[in-house]
Protein backbone atom coordinates (compact mmCIF):
# COMPACT_ATOMS: atom_id res chain seq x y z
CA UNK A 1 0.00 0.00 0.00
CA UNK A 2 1.75 3.39 -0.71
CA UNK A 3 0.30 5.92 1.13
CA UNK A 4 1.80 9.20 -0.80
CA UNK A 5 -0.77 8.24 -3.72
CA UNK A 6 -3.66 9.86 -1.22
CA UNK A 7 -1.34 12.22 1.13
CA UNK A 8 -2.99 14.95 1.45
CA UNK A 9 -1.58 18.25 -0.44
CA UNK A 10 -0.61 21.41 1.25
CA UNK A 11 -4.13 23.24 -0.48
CA UNK A 12 -5.78 20.75 0.98
CA UNK A 13 -4.70 20.65 4.35
CA UNK A 14 -5.63 23.75 5.54
CA UNK A 15 -9.57 23.04 4.76
CA UNK A 16 -9.42 19.39 6.20
CA UNK A 17 -8.21 18.44 9.72
CA UNK A 18 -4.37 17.10 9.97
CA UNK A 19 -4.00 13.40 11.13
CA UNK A 20 -0.69 12.94 12.98
CA UNK A 21 1.23 9.87 13.92
CA UNK A 22 3.25 10.39 17.01
CA UNK A 23 6.16 7.00 17.78
CA UNK A 24 8.18 6.89 20.91
CA UNK A 25 8.74 4.23 23.26
CA UNK A 26 8.50 6.24 26.21
CA UNK A 27 5.24 6.08 27.45
CA UNK A 28 4.87 9.27 29.08
CA UNK A 29 6.80 11.61 26.54
CA UNK A 30 4.18 10.07 23.84
CA UNK A 31 1.29 10.64 26.23
CA UNK A 32 2.61 14.10 26.54
CA UNK A 33 2.94 14.59 23.21
CA UNK A 34 -0.45 13.24 22.14
CA UNK A 35 -1.67 15.44 25.02
CA UNK A 36 -0.05 19.01 24.01
CA UNK A 37 -0.96 18.21 20.21
CA UNK A 38 -4.61 18.37 20.45
CA UNK A 39 -4.39 21.13 22.94
CA UNK A 40 -2.43 22.81 19.84
CA UNK A 41 -5.85 21.85 17.93
CA UNK A 42 -3.48 19.63 15.63
CA UNK A 43 -6.83 17.21 14.62
CA UNK A 44 -6.40 13.72 15.19
CA UNK A 45 -3.65 12.53 16.72
CA UNK A 46 -2.36 8.54 16.91
CA UNK A 47 0.48 6.85 18.54
CA UNK A 48 2.01 4.36 18.41
CA UNK A 49 4.87 2.89 20.89
CA UNK A 50 8.03 1.98 18.27
CA UNK A 51 8.77 1.75 14.37
CA UNK A 52 7.43 -1.71 13.96
CA UNK A 53 3.86 -0.61 14.88
CA UNK A 54 4.08 2.96 13.10
CA UNK A 55 4.65 0.73 10.62
CA UNK A 56 1.80 -0.99 10.66
CA UNK A 57 -0.23 2.15 11.37
CA UNK A 58 1.17 3.57 8.39
CA UNK A 59 -0.51 0.82 6.38
CA UNK A 60 -3.70 1.59 7.54
CA UNK A 61 -3.75 5.38 7.69
CA UNK A 62 -2.81 8.49 5.49
CA UNK A 63 -0.99 10.56 8.04
CA UNK A 64 -0.01 14.03 7.24
CA UNK A 65 3.10 14.00 9.76
CA UNK A 66 4.73 11.51 11.88
CA UNK A 67 6.76 12.46 14.47
CA UNK A 68 8.80 10.02 16.05
CA UNK A 69 11.85 9.53 18.53
CA UNK A 70 15.18 7.04 17.21
CA UNK A 71 16.18 4.86 20.16
CA UNK A 72 13.24 2.62 19.84
CA UNK A 73 12.74 -1.93 20.02
CA UNK A 74 12.34 -3.98 17.44
CA UNK A 75 12.63 -1.24 14.71
CA UNK A 76 14.23 2.36 15.22
CA UNK A 77 13.09 5.83 13.36
CA UNK A 78 15.75 5.59 11.35
CA UNK A 79 14.93 2.41 10.28
CA UNK A 80 10.76 3.23 10.13
CA UNK A 81 11.77 6.31 7.80
CA UNK A 82 13.78 4.55 5.59
CA UNK A 83 11.11 2.12 4.97
CA UNK A 84 8.59 4.92 4.64
CA UNK A 85 10.74 6.58 1.73
CA UNK A 86 11.66 2.91 0.79
CA UNK A 87 8.05 2.79 -0.06
CA UNK A 88 7.27 6.34 -1.76
CA UNK A 89 5.92 7.63 1.45
CA UNK A 90 6.72 11.10 1.13
CA UNK A 91 5.20 12.30 4.56
CA UNK A 92 6.79 14.96 6.86
CA UNK A 93 8.98 13.54 9.12
CA UNK A 94 10.06 15.25 12.90
CA UNK A 95 13.04 13.30 14.39
CA UNK A 96 12.91 13.74 18.21
CA UNK A 97 15.71 12.00 19.98
CA UNK A 98 17.66 12.40 23.05
CA UNK A 99 21.13 11.76 20.82
CA UNK A 100 20.98 12.38 17.44
CA UNK A 101 22.27 9.42 14.95
CA UNK A 102 24.42 11.56 13.49
CA UNK A 103 26.62 8.72 11.68
CA UNK A 104 23.41 7.04 10.35
CA UNK A 105 22.43 10.52 9.09
CA UNK A 106 25.39 10.77 6.92
CA UNK A 107 25.68 7.54 5.93
CA UNK A 108 22.19 7.60 4.58
CA UNK A 109 21.52 11.64 3.17
CA UNK A 110 18.59 10.12 0.92
CA UNK A 111 15.90 9.43 3.91
CA UNK A 112 14.58 13.07 3.90
CA UNK A 113 13.88 13.90 6.89
CA UNK A 114 12.33 17.28 7.11
CA UNK A 115 13.07 18.73 10.90
CA UNK A 116 15.25 16.84 13.93
CA UNK A 117 14.39 18.18 17.37
CA UNK A 118 16.66 16.99 20.51
CA UNK A 119 15.41 16.58 23.79
CA UNK A 120 14.62 18.75 25.61
CA UNK A 121 13.20 21.08 22.72
CA UNK A 122 10.30 23.89 23.37
CA UNK A 123 6.83 24.26 22.55
CA UNK A 124 7.91 27.26 20.52
CA UNK A 125 10.43 25.17 18.59
CA UNK A 126 7.81 22.04 18.17
CA UNK A 127 5.05 24.69 16.96
CA UNK A 128 7.45 26.24 14.58
CA UNK A 129 8.54 22.87 12.95
CA UNK A 130 4.85 21.60 12.26
CA UNK A 131 3.92 24.77 11.21
CA UNK A 132 5.97 24.60 8.42
CA UNK A 133 5.56 21.30 7.28
CA UNK A 134 1.48 21.05 8.25
CA UNK A 135 0.41 24.94 8.88
CA UNK A 136 -0.66 26.56 12.00
CA UNK A 137 -4.15 25.65 13.59
CA UNK A 138 -6.65 27.66 15.48
CA UNK A 139 -5.57 26.06 18.69
CA UNK A 140 -4.62 27.94 21.89
CA UNK A 141 -1.04 29.39 22.02
CA UNK A 142 1.12 27.62 24.44
CA UNK A 143 4.66 29.38 26.57
CA UNK A 144 6.78 29.80 24.19
CA UNK A 145 9.83 28.85 26.49
CA UNK A 146 8.31 25.74 27.51
CA UNK A 147 10.24 22.56 27.47
CA UNK A 148 9.67 19.17 26.44
CA UNK A 149 9.75 16.39 27.92
CA UNK A 150 10.38 19.12 30.79
CA UNK A 151 7.46 19.86 32.95
CA UNK A 152 5.84 23.21 33.63
CA UNK A 153 6.00 24.52 36.67
CA UNK A 154 2.18 24.06 37.74
CA UNK A 155 -0.19 26.80 38.38
CA UNK A 156 0.30 28.25 41.64
CA UNK A 157 3.89 26.79 42.43
CA UNK A 158 4.94 30.06 43.51
CA UNK A 159 2.34 30.38 46.37
CA UNK A 160 3.52 27.14 47.52
CA UNK A 161 7.02 27.95 47.72
CA UNK A 162 7.30 29.05 51.24
CA UNK A 163 5.70 26.56 52.97
CA UNK A 164 6.88 23.50 50.77
CA UNK A 165 10.54 24.96 51.25
CA UNK A 166 10.37 22.71 54.58
CA UNK A 167 9.71 19.31 52.72
CA UNK A 168 12.75 17.34 51.73
CA UNK A 169 11.95 14.87 49.23
CA UNK A 170 13.74 11.70 47.85
CA UNK A 171 13.15 10.79 44.36
CA UNK A 172 13.85 7.57 43.41
CA UNK A 173 13.32 6.23 39.78
CA UNK A 174 15.48 4.29 37.32
CA UNK A 175 14.54 6.07 34.21
CA UNK A 176 16.20 9.24 34.01
CA UNK A 177 13.58 11.51 32.02
CA UNK A 178 10.74 10.28 34.53
CA UNK A 179 12.83 11.08 37.22
CA UNK A 180 13.88 14.80 36.01
CA UNK A 181 10.14 15.29 35.45
CA UNK A 182 9.42 14.75 38.81
CA UNK A 183 12.35 16.57 40.14
CA UNK A 184 11.57 19.59 37.74
CA UNK A 185 7.74 19.59 38.82
CA UNK A 186 9.16 19.35 42.73
CA UNK A 187 11.46 21.47 42.57
CA UNK A 188 9.44 24.13 40.92
CA UNK A 189 6.68 23.60 43.68
CA UNK A 190 9.27 24.74 46.27
CA UNK A 191 10.13 21.30 47.78
CA UNK A 192 13.75 20.34 48.35
CA UNK A 193 14.22 16.87 46.03
CA UNK A 194 17.38 14.28 46.14
CA UNK A 195 17.38 12.23 43.61
CA UNK A 196 18.53 8.28 43.28
CA UNK A 197 18.29 6.30 40.25
CA UNK A 198 17.80 3.23 41.80
CA UNK A 199 16.14 1.05 44.77
CA UNK A 200 19.92 0.11 46.41
CA UNK A 201 20.83 4.18 45.73
CA UNK A 202 17.81 5.10 47.39
CA UNK A 203 18.69 2.85 50.38
CA UNK A 204 21.96 4.25 50.81
CA UNK A 205 20.63 7.96 50.73
CA UNK A 206 17.83 7.11 53.62
CA UNK A 207 20.31 5.55 55.60
CA UNK A 208 22.51 8.67 55.65
CA UNK A 209 19.86 11.80 55.15
CA UNK A 210 16.69 12.42 56.68
CA UNK A 211 13.46 13.06 54.36
CA UNK A 212 10.20 13.97 54.77
CA UNK A 213 8.79 11.74 51.94
CA UNK A 214 10.14 9.29 49.37
CA UNK A 215 8.53 8.82 45.76
CA UNK A 216 9.48 5.95 44.08
CA UNK A 217 9.08 3.90 40.99
CA UNK A 218 8.78 0.09 41.73
CA UNK A 219 10.39 -2.04 38.45
CA UNK A 220 14.26 -1.53 39.16
CA UNK A 221 17.48 -2.40 39.14
CA UNK A 222 19.80 -3.96 41.91
CA UNK A 223 16.77 -3.37 44.39
CA UNK A 224 12.89 -2.94 43.67
CA UNK A 225 10.77 -0.09 45.29
CA UNK A 226 9.16 -2.64 47.16
CA UNK A 227 12.66 -4.49 48.35
CA UNK A 228 13.38 -0.84 49.41
CA UNK A 229 10.04 0.13 51.54
CA UNK A 230 10.68 -3.36 52.94
CA UNK A 231 14.24 -2.69 54.37
CA UNK A 232 12.38 1.09 55.63
CA UNK A 233 9.70 -1.30 57.45
CA UNK A 234 12.43 -3.61 59.10
CA UNK A 235 14.67 -0.75 60.47
CA UNK A 236 11.43 0.87 61.90
CA UNK A 237 12.23 4.04 59.51
CA UNK A 238 8.83 6.31 59.79
CA UNK A 239 9.55 8.20 56.50
CA UNK A 240 6.13 8.25 54.05
CA UNK A 241 6.44 6.78 50.81
CA UNK A 242 4.36 7.17 47.45
CA UNK A 243 5.02 4.61 44.82
CA UNK A 244 4.72 5.63 41.50
CA UNK A 245 5.21 3.22 39.36
CA UNK A 246 3.25 1.49 36.01
CA UNK A 247 2.17 -1.65 37.21
CA UNK A 248 1.69 -1.40 41.13
CA UNK A 249 2.66 -4.82 43.01
CA UNK A 250 -1.46 -5.51 44.55
CA UNK A 251 -0.80 -8.88 45.05
CA UNK A 252 2.75 -8.49 47.15
CA UNK A 253 0.96 -5.67 49.43
CA UNK A 254 -2.18 -8.19 49.64
CA UNK A 255 0.32 -11.00 50.52
CA UNK A 256 2.43 -8.20 52.88
CA UNK A 257 -0.22 -5.31 53.67
CA UNK A 258 2.46 -3.89 56.52
CA UNK A 259 4.23 -2.61 52.90
CA UNK A 260 1.90 -1.22 51.22
CA UNK A 261 3.21 2.43 51.30
CA UNK A 262 1.03 5.97 52.25
CA UNK A 263 -0.04 6.01 48.95
CA UNK A 264 -0.20 4.91 45.30
CA UNK A 265 -0.10 6.26 41.90
CA UNK A 266 -0.15 4.64 38.58
CA UNK A 267 1.02 5.86 35.29
CA UNK A 268 0.36 7.77 33.55
CA UNK A 269 -0.70 10.27 36.04
CA UNK A 270 -1.00 13.66 36.08
CA UNK A 271 0.88 17.08 37.75
CA UNK A 272 -1.98 17.70 39.88
CA UNK A 273 -2.17 14.26 40.91
CA UNK A 274 0.72 13.80 42.18
CA UNK A 275 1.18 17.36 43.76
CA UNK A 276 -2.54 16.57 45.67
CA UNK A 277 -0.98 13.20 46.66
CA UNK A 278 2.01 14.49 48.15
CA UNK A 279 -0.10 17.24 49.82
CA UNK A 280 -2.34 14.40 51.56
CA UNK A 281 -0.03 12.67 52.75
CA UNK A 282 2.34 15.68 54.34
CA UNK A 283 -0.44 17.02 55.56
CA UNK A 284 -0.67 20.16 53.53
CA UNK A 285 -3.91 20.63 52.84
CA UNK A 286 -4.79 24.19 53.55
CA UNK A 287 -3.55 25.32 49.99
CA UNK A 288 -5.94 26.54 47.75
CA UNK A 289 -6.91 24.40 44.65
CA UNK A 290 -5.30 25.55 41.99
CA UNK A 291 -5.47 25.28 38.20
CA UNK A 292 -4.14 22.43 36.48
CA UNK A 293 -2.01 23.13 33.69
CA UNK A 294 -4.17 22.41 30.40
CA UNK A 295 -0.54 20.66 28.66
CA UNK A 296 2.10 18.58 29.07
CA UNK A 297 1.00 17.23 32.46
CA UNK A 298 1.52 13.03 32.45
CA UNK A 299 3.82 11.02 33.98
Amino acid sequence: MNNSDNAPTDQERPDSPRRILVVDDETYIRELLVITLGHLGYGSVDSAYDGADAWKALQEVNYDLVITDHKMPRVTGLELIARMRSQGMLQPVILISGTMPTEELTRNPGLRIDAMLAKPFTIATLTTAMENLVGATDGPAMAKDTKFPRTAAPAGALARDQKNSAHRILVVDDDRDSRQLKIDLLTSSGYQVEAANDGAAGWEALQTHDYDLVITDNHMPKMTGLEMIEKLYFSRKTVPVIMATGNLPTDEFARKPWLKPEATLQKPFTNRNLLDTISNVLGDNGDEDHPEPPFMNFF
